[in-house]
C-alpha cells in the first residue's frame, strides 16, 4: 500500500463540490417548473453520469502504484469536475435569473411597496424658479374631480419636504389646469404625469414637453399590490369591484387547456418602472392551447368608447388606461361583450430592449415608409421583409404620420411586429438560451402581468414539450374621425375614432371562433373586412392628429362620412344627453359651446338643420352652427394654415 498523495484532498474538495453544485443545479431547474419532465430525467442523469465518469476517473487505483497514465488520468478528472461544477453554477444561475424575473414581473409578487404612479410640479419654461422650495410662497393649481387621491399624496409629500403648507387652488380638469398655467392664473401646477401626456393632444398643448419644465417629480409609493386602481380588490373596493375581481379569477383555469383572452397594453411611459398611464397599444390576444389559434385583435387608441371610471361616459381609449389597466380592460369587455382574464403590460423602453435582447426581428411591410423624428432624423423601410433592431421595430410599430390610413395603419403594423417577436421567439430555442441574461434584464421593470407564477410555467413547458407552430392572426377594427368632448378632458374638444359597429360586431364574432376551437383562415378576416368595409370609411387619403405634435387635421369625406355605423340611430342611446347625465348633457354643450339646437341638441347624432346636413357637410365643411364658413373654403380647410375651423377652436 501507498501512502496518500497530496492530489487526494484536492481531488475529494472537487468532485464533493461537483455533487453539490449538481445537487443545487437540478433542485433551481425544478423549481422552475418550466421543462418537460423527460428534459429534466435527462438533465438528472447527465448529472449522475458525469459523477460516475469524474468519481472513476479521480480514485479508481488511487492505492496501487502511481503511474504516469493515472496522473494524467487525475488530472483531466480534476479539470472535468471543475468544468461541470463550474457549468452546474451557470444552470443555476440562469433557473434562478428566470425564478426572480418571473417573479418580478408578476404582479401578485409585485412587493410590499410600489410606484403607483408619477405627479409632476410644473412651471412654465421661461419660470425663474429652479425647484420647490422656491415656490413655496406660490398658490399650487391642482385638478379638483379627477386623481384626487395621487394629488393629495403629492400636496402631503410637497408640505413634509419644504416644512410648510402650501396653499392649492382648484380647477375642474387637465385642460382648465393646463390653461390656467399658461394663462399665469397660477404660478404651477401639480398633475399626475399620466394627464400631462394626454394634454398634447388638445391643439393649444401640443407642445405642453416644451413649454413647460417639471421641477420635481413625485413618486407615489403605495403599500400592498399597486394602487387602487390597479389593485385586483382594494381595501376600499366597492361590492361591484369585488365581484368583478371573483369573476376573473373564476374565470382563470388550466392556461395549457383552457382558451383565454390577454389583454396587451402598450404604455408611452419612458420611466425605468412600469406606471399608472395612456395606453398607446390596445390589443387583445384570442389565445386557444388546444388548436394552438392566436387571434390578435387592435383596437385603436382614439376610438369612442365608454368610460368604466367615468360612469360610462364615452372617453378615447387611450385615456381609460390614466385610470387603471383594468379599467381598459373593463372597457374593452364591455365593448365586444367579452371577458378578458389576463392582461400584460410593456413600456416602449422595455420593447426596445426585448427586441434586441433576442437579435432582432424580421417583419414584412406591405408598403414602404418613412418614419422620422421631429429633429428629421429616422429610418426607411421597404416594402417586403425589414430586419430590424430594437429603435427600429418602435419605430415601424408607433409611425401613423405615414400612411392615409393613420392610427389604423399602426395599429396592423404593431400587430406585425408582435407577430414577429411570438415567431423569432418560438421557433428557435437557441435564440432565447444565446440571448438569456439579455433577454430577462430587459424583461425586469418593463413588464407586469397579473398571470400567476404558475401559468407562465405551465405555458413555457407546454411550449417545450409539444413545440406547436402557432397559427396567428389579426384583425383591427376602425372607424370615422371627428372631433368630441370626452370625460376625461370635458370642457374641450379632442380628436376621436367613432366606432364603427359591424367591425365591431365582426371582432366579437373571429373572438367567439376561436374560443369555440375553430380555426381561422385567411378566408375569414378578408371576408369580414370586405363585408364591414360598407358600413366603414377608413379615412384614406385623410390623416388626423391624436395625442401627438402632429397638428393637421386633413379633409372628412364629403357625403360618405357618418354614413352605417355612425348615423343617429346607431348613436341614439350612445351619444344622447342620458349617457353624458354626469356633465355631458345638453345644457353643457348650451352654454358657450354650441347653440340651442346644434350638434347636442337633440337625442341623436346631430340636427341636419343645422349640425351635419343630408349630404355629411355642407358645402363649407362645416355649416354655420359648427364653424366659421368666412375663413373655410370649399375643402374644409383654412385658406392659410390648411386647419379646420370650428367653434372659435382649430382642429
Amino acid at each position: 500500500m501507498y501512502p496518500r498523495k497530496k492530489w487526494i484532498p484536492i481531488a475529494v474538495i472537487l468532485y464533493l463540490a461537483q455533487f453539490v453544485f449538481e445537487v443545487i443545479a437540478l433542485v433551481e431547474i425544478m423549481l422552475t417548473n418550466m421543462l418537460p419532465d423527460n428534459m429534466v430525467l435527462v438533465i438528472a442523469l447527465v448529472f449522475v453520469l458525469m459523477l460516475i465518469i469524474t468519481g472513476m476517473m479521480l480514485f479508481r487505483g488511487m492505492w496501487r502504484k502511481p503511474s504516469t497514465a493515472r496522473r494524467v488520468r487525475r488530472v483531466v478528472a480534476i479539470v472535468l469536475a471543475a468544468v461541470v461544477a463550474a457549468g452546474s453554477l451557470w444552470v443555476t444561475h440562469l433557473a434562478t435569473r428566470l425564478n426572480e424575473t418571473v417573479n418580478s414581473i408578476t404582479a401578485d409578487n409585485a412587493g410590499d411597496q410600489q410606484i403607483a404612479a408619477y405627479v409632476g410640479v410644473y412651471v412654465m419654461s421661461s419660470d425663474k424658479a429652479e425647484s420647490i422650495n422656491d415656490l413655496t410662497s406660490a398658490s399650487f393649481g391642482i385638478m379638483e374631480n379627477f386623481d384626487q387621491s395621487n394629488t393629495q399624496y403629492a400636496v402631503n409629500y410637497i408640505n413634509d419636504q419644504t416644512g410648510t403648507k402650501i396653499t392649492t387652488s382648484d380647477f375642474p380638469s387637465m385642460v382648465e389646469l393646463a390653461q390656467a398655467l399658461y394663462d399665469g392664473k397660477t404660478e404651477t401646477i401639480i398633475m399626475n404625469e399620466a394627464y400631462a401626456g394626454a394634454l398634447t393632444g388638445f391643439d393649444q398643448f401640443v407642445n405642453f414637453d416644451t413649454d413647460t419644465r417639471e421641477i420635481l417629480q413625485i413618486p407615489v409609493i403605495v403599500s400592498g399590490n399597486g394602487d387602487d386602481s390597479n389593485n385586483l380588490v382594494s381595501s376600499s373596493a366597492s361590492s361591484q369591484e369585488i365581484m368583478d375581481a371573483i369573476d376573473k379569477a373564476a374565470s382563470k383555469s388550466d392556461i395549457t387547456k383552457t382558451p383565454f383572452i390577454m389583454y396587451l397594453s402598450g404604455s408611452d411611459t419612458r420611466e425605468q418602472m412600469l406606471v399608472t398611464s395612456r395606453s398607446d397599444v390596445n390589443l387583445l390576444m384570442v389565445v386557444n392551447p388546444s388548436t394552438h389559434q392566436i387571434l390578435l385583435l387592435n383596437t385603436p387608441r382614439d376610438y369612442y368608447v365608454e368610460n368604466p371610471a367615468g360612469n360610462y361616459a364615452y372617453d378615447k381609449l387611450t385615456h381609460c388606461g390614466i385610470y387603471g389597466i383594468d379599467n381598459s380592460e373593463k372597457t374593452l369587455e364591455n365593448l365586444y361583450d367579452l371577458k378578458v382574464n389576463y392582461y400584460m403590460q410593456i413600456n416602449f423602453t422595455g420593447f426596445e430592449n426585448l427586441v434586441d435582447a433576442i437579435g432582432g426581428i424580421t417583419v414584412y411591410s406591405p408598403v414602404a415608409f418613412s418614419a422620422n423624428d421631429i429633429d428629421g432624423s429616422g429610418y426607411e423601410f421597404v416594402e417586403g421583409e425589414n430586419k430590424l433592431n430594437g429603435d427600429q421595430a418602435l419605430k415601424f410599430a408607433r409611425e401613423r404620420h405615414a400612411f392615409a390610413s393613420g392610427d389604423n395603419a399602426r395599429g396592423e403594423n404593431q400587430m406585425r411586429v408582435i407577430t414577429a417577436i411570438i415567431d423569432k421567439v418560438t421557433s428557435n430555442g437557441a435564440t432565447v438560451l444565446l440571448n438569456y441574461d439579455k433577454i430577462m434584464s430587459s424583461i425586469e421593470g418593463m413588464f407586469m402581468t397579473d398571470l400567476s407564477d404558475s401559468d407562465i410555467a405551465a405555458l413555457v413547458k407546454m411550449q417545450l414539450t409539444d413545440q406547436p407552430k402557432w397559427n396567428i392572426k389579426s384583425y383591427a377594427v376602425t372607424g370615422e374621425g371627428g372631433s368630441e368632448y370626452t370625460y376625461s378632458a370635458p370642457s374641450s374638444t379632442a380628436y376621436v375614432m367613432y366606432q364603427d359597429k359591424d367591425m365591431v360586431d365582426t371582432a366579437s364574432k373571429l373572438v367567439k371562433k376561436v374560443m369555440n376551437g375553430e380555426e381561422l383562415t385567411d378566408e375569414d378576416l378578408t371576408t369580414s373586412s370586405s363585408s364591414d368595409s360598407s358600413s366603414s370609411s377608413s379615412d384614406e387619403g385623410t390623416t388626423y392628429s391624436d395625442e401627438s405634435s402632429d397638428n393637421s387635421y386633413s379633409q372628412y369625406s364629403t357625403g360618405s362620412t357618418y354614413s352605417s355605423g355612425n348615423n343617429s340611430s346607431t348613436y341614439n342611446s350612445g351619444y344622447n344627453s342620458s349617457t353624458y347625465n354626469s356633465g355631458y348633457n345638453s345644457s353643457t354643450y348650451d352654454s358657450g359651446n354650441y347653440s340651442s339646437g346644434d350638434y347636442y341638441s337633440d337625442n341623436t347624432y346631430g340636427d341636419d338643420s343645422s349640425g351635419y346636413n343630408s349630404t355629411g357637410y355642407d358645402s363649407s365643411g362645416y355649416d354655420n352652427s359648427y364653424g366659421d364658413t368666412s375663413t373655410t373654403d370649399n375643402t374644409g380647410y383654412d385658406n392659410t394654415d390648411a386647419s379646420y375651423q370650428g367653434g372659435g377652436t382649430t382642429y
